[in-house]
């Protein structure tokens, strides 16, 4: 197989071309001077016999050869990144390597510590970099497992066809209200579901779960009156109002704080399954085996749910 004639560095400098559409911000992002990153145009100019980038009002825009380039280089890049970085050994006792973890608070109460004490037994030069959740998981999933070293979230948020993945846990939904919220029953009605208000959490990042799918069914759909980027808010969030939330039960207080109360709602709600999602092409990366299996084996040492 013959590669075509093109430096991979300029494959980089394209890269930031395409993103910052600017040749000064480019070089400065690639360590190039000005001239530096306008030769470098130049010659993927020649290269792809297309001015990649042109002029417009306030700025430069892509060629549709480069809104075409841009597509494919973020993964294609990553491949690179992961095949380079390839090491024959991995060793935990003596690694100093940095590992990112995206999850939502909800994951990090129940698998965090058990994570957190794991690494530092095994691996104490390692630095665990747990992210929250953001937009892109739902516009732009594929990004945000390229920006970490393992995704966790619920089965059914997110649509990651052929991806790599593990089951790690299960939790279930518990319809929660404040004590002194007398005006719904213990037993919800269909109406009940549709008349509350409720406080919702990441409800711009996953604005449909598995809960609300199921719901969906029925022909309801929650009214979001409070948002929050935590599960573990919702209980407090709850107390003084008339508000209701589905809440994780691994999350909720026990007892109640006694400003809380359980309610039972009209239809069963599926499971939650927490997974872990990772980029393919890091099978090829030793620490990355090691970081899967060890959350795998914390993730078996997490109690089973009360009955």
């Amino acid at each position: 197989m013959d590669l075509p004639s093109l430096d991979l560095n300029l494959v980089v400098v394209l890269q930031a071309l395409l993103e910052e559409r600017n040749v000064t911000r480019a070089g400065r992002r690639v360590g190039l001077s000005q001239s530096g990153a306008s030769t470098a145009l130049a010659r993927l100019r020649r290269h792809f016999d297309d001015p990649v980038l042109v002029r417009a009002e306030g700025g430069y825009q892509l060629t549709p050869l480069a809104v075409a380039l841009q597509a494919q280089l973020g993964p294609l890049l990553q491949q690179l990144t992961d095949v380079v970085n390839a090491q024959p050994r991995f060793d935990p006792a003596t690694t100093r390597r940095r590992f990112a973890i995206g999850c939502s608070d909800s994951v990090l109460a129940v698998l965090g510590p058990r994570i957190s004490a794991a690494v530092e037994r095994q691996a104490p030069g390692v630095v665990l970099d747990f992210r929250a959740l953001d937009g892109r998981l739902l516009t732009d999933p594929d990004a945000v497992l390229q920006d970490v070293d393992l995704l966790i979230s619920s089965r059914g948020t997110v649509a990651l066809p052929g991806v790599p993945n593990a089951d790690l846990y299960q939790d279930r939904w518990v319809c929660l209200a404040w004590r002194g919220n007398t005006d719904v029953p213990e037993q919800l009605g269909l109406d009940d579901v549709r008349r509350a208000g409720w406080v919702i959490p990441f409800h711009d990042v996953v604005p449909a779960t598995p809960a609300d799918t199921a719901l969906s069914g029925l022909s309801i759909e929650r009214r979001c009156a409070v948002r929050c980027e935590s599960f573990a808010s919702l209980p407090r969030l709850l107390v003084g109002t008339g508000h209701l939330a589905l809440v994780p039960q691994r999350l909720v207080p026990r007892p109640a704080e006694g400003d809380l109360r359980e309610l039972r709602m009209p239809v069963a709600l599926p499971p939650i399954t927490q997974a872990a999602w990772w980029y393919a092409g890091r099978r090829l990366d030793p620490g990355h085996q090691w970081l899967v299996a060890t959350l795998r084996a914390e993730a078996t040492g997490v109690d089973p749910l009360p009955g």
